[in-house]
């Protein structure tokens, strides 16, 4: 007897199903994508529970005739091709017939579609693939497709899927991808109740990019358009003045449909040499227009990847229209472009006894500042007696203002009791002075009192540092080669974890708060973790577009604090698609975190900066390596370079 078996419609249907349909996400792909294609210009989605327990996407398009509504639900049925040459000339965003039939059979589903035609609506009910009978209903023009129980005769899929807020986002970033496809289709995303996206369908691209991202991102954008070799691209760049911590801000488009290319990736980074942080990455909304002979889009279940005949002239394309855009739309602000109420001091004419003047300012009408002009000198005498009994007693005092040059408290070089200067560097501490007798040193801070003698390896020297980099330092026979961002990367980590395990966050308050512009899915992947991140130091409110903070850990610099956010929300992005806990996904993050904040390496910071990282290294042995796994410092023994000159 044979052991080749010809399955069964309803087990192929399920096979094909797994391809297509894997998560909410891709539901709401394809049958948006269906309400594009048949012509409707208002797209309403609705989902429940992440759309796990209820999906609904309703359309003003031309709708379904009742005898096509039990084909439409089968296996390779669709209007969009006829013959295999069509697949050469796919302007369509569906083609293959297969994405209906495919949620069909895992989910419940119910059809009410109306053309202009007819006076009624057609109604139709799927269950788990079995097609029920066409019966009439009141409806608008239109269709509106229900879906509901998605897997629920699949255990071994829906056991895959994530929690319902993961879901959720991944609803709404499919959507949002769509709306910036299509901005002359009005879209509105309702999650449990909630409008997350409405955009306005006025066809104005900025405008869709302003719905999606909010007005800040918006407003950064460069317009740029080109064409070479028959590709034509246009649409917009960010500014080199606002890039990106991560990629997840670049979307490409070709003939309106939603890619993933690496060629537009490399294409885009390239012309962004020279003008963005290598660490950084532009942000982008390109549409790409091509011959549909010379891309093919059925490489892919999801057609999210295409492959191109030739990709140099899309890379081309996108390369120099990017390039050009930046060349004539970044400009370095001129020093004699001065404005304001006092005339400029300088001046193109030269300067000579005749046209000199001495500027004559009303002082009722120049705004008064709150503050006392005070110099540095001034700047560092004692408190006054209650402000210094105060600091004494380690009592934090109101922060009015903040400096030009503010330090957190792991870096203040200047003693407990001294106040900070106003508008300057921090002052390096006092050099330790090297002896030769064989007496104790303490340091007048007792945290980092000790007793040492030049052979027992406590005494250490700092020596310097070399390529901006890594500090030497002599301690007994041995020299220390430390990284300085390593360690002050795993220094910042272990003080933000030790916050959190203590449940005794050490924050400090900014007087303004801190803007950090982010996607709404990245927004609420940080309220669902907001009791971890508020555990370290943080506190931190939310708009749809935009976090505010407005506290952060005393271990944390000012400038790094945006970054970190950034950090946070991509981490526990990319830890969220794998089976972890929540306490190992904010764990990584923080690893991430923690390098942004951290100093880094190849650049020059005031001498304080390396003393007091030696310090805290000396303080807490513990510290060996960086959150990374890399090691903080390397050990070389005085015998080993003996070795080297050939001294033994």
């Amino acid at each position: 007897m044979g052991k080749i078996n010809v399955l069964s419609f309803e087990v192929a249907n399920l096979i094909a199903a797994g391809e297509v349909v894997d998560r909410p996400a891709s539901v709401i792909k394809e049958l948006v994508e269906n309400s594009i294609d048949a012509g409707a210009d208002r797209v309403t989605v609705e989902i429940q529970r992440g759309g796990v327990l209820f999906m609904r996407v309703t359309d003003n398009g031309s709708g379904i005739e009742p005898e096509d509504l039990p084909i439409a639900v089968r296996r390779h049925a669709t209007s969009k091709i006829r013959e295999a040459d069509d697949l050469a000339a796919i302007m369509t965003l569906g083609f293959r017939g297969e994405a209906l039939a495919a949620i069909c059979s895992v989910s419940d589903v119910r059809i009410i579609s109306k053309t202009k035609n007819n006076e009624l609506g057609a109604y139709i009910e799927i269950h788990s693939g079995r097609v029920g009978a066409v019966s009439e209903r009141g409806a608008s023009d239109g269709t509106t497709i229900i879906v509901e129980n998605l897997f629920a005769n699949v255990p071994a899929r829906l056991k895959f899927l994530k929690r319902d807020l993961t879901e959720a986002m991944a609803v709404c970033t499919v959507l949002e991808k769509i709306a910036l496809s299509h901005p002359e289709v009005a879209f509105k995303l309702i999650s449990d109740g909630t409008v997350k996206l409405d955009t306005s369908g006025d066809g104005n691209r900025r405008s869709a990019i302003r719905c999606v991202y909010g007005k800040d991102f918006a407003k950064t954008m460069l317009e740029i358009e080109g064409e070479r070799e028959g590709v034509k691209v246009s649409g917009y760049i960010t500014a080199p003045s606002a890039p990106r911590a991560n990629r997840n801000y670049q979307n490409f488009f070709i003939n309106g449909r939603y890619i993933k290319t690496k060629t537009g990736m490399a294409a885009i980074e390239q012309a962004y040499t020279s003008y963005i942080p290598p660490e950084k990455f532009p942000g982008c909304v390109i549409y790409i227009e091509l011959a549909p002979n010379t891309v093919d889009v059925n490489v892919h279940p999801s057609k999210l990847e295409v492959k191109f005949s030739n990709e140099r002239p899309v890379f081309d394309a996108i390369y120099h229209s990017v390039r050009t855009a930046l060349a004539e739309n970044t400009e370095r602000p001129q020093i004699n472009e001065l404005e304001g109420r006092n005339p400029s001091f300088i001046s193109s004419t030269k300067p000579s006894a005749a046209n000199a003047f001495a500027p004559i300012v009303d002082r009722a009408l120049e705004p008064r500042s709150p503050f006392k002009q005070i110099e540095i000198e001034e700047a560092s005498v004692s408190l006054d007696p209650p402000k210094q009994e105060a600091a004494e007693n380690n009592v934090p005092q109101p922060q009015m203002f903040e400096p030009a040059f503010r330090s957190p408290r792991n870096f203040n070089y200047l003693q407990e009791n001294e106040p900070e200067p106003i508008k300057a560097p921090p002052q390096p501490l006092p050099k330790a002075e090297v002896t030769t007798e064989v007496q104790p040193q303490t340091h007048k801070n007792e945290d980092f009192a000790r007793e040492a003698t030049p052979s027992d390896g406590a005494f250490y020297r700092l020596v310097g540092e070399v390529f901006n980099s890594y500090i030497l330092v002599e301690s007994g026979n041995k020299m220390l080669m430390i990284d300085k961002h390593a360690a002050h990367e795993r220094l910042i980590f272990e003080s933000l974890k030790r916050s959190l395990k203590d449940h005794k966050p050490d924050s400090q308050l900014m007087a303004l708060p801190i803007e950090v512009m982010l996607m709404s899915s990245e927004i609420a992947l940080l309220e669902e973790y907001r009791e971890k991140i508020e555990g370290i130091g943080f506190a931190f409110t939310s708009a749809r577009n935009t976090v505010y903070i407005s506290a952060i850990p005393t271990a944390v610099s000012v400038n790094s604090a945006a970054s970190m956010f950034e950090s946070f929300a991509d981490s526990i992005k990319q830890g969220s698609g794998v089976d972890l806990t929540a306490d190992l996904i904010f764990e990584k993050a923080l690893y991430q975190a923690s390098c942004k904040a951290a100093i880094k390496a190849g650049r020059v910071y005031p001498e304080g900066y390396a003393e007091w990282l030696v310090r805290e290294i000396k303080a807490n042995p513990e510290v060996i390596c960086c959150p990374h796994g890399r090691p903080i410092a390397i050990e070389i023994t005085k015998n080993t370079i003996d070795h080297l000159f050939k001294r033994t």
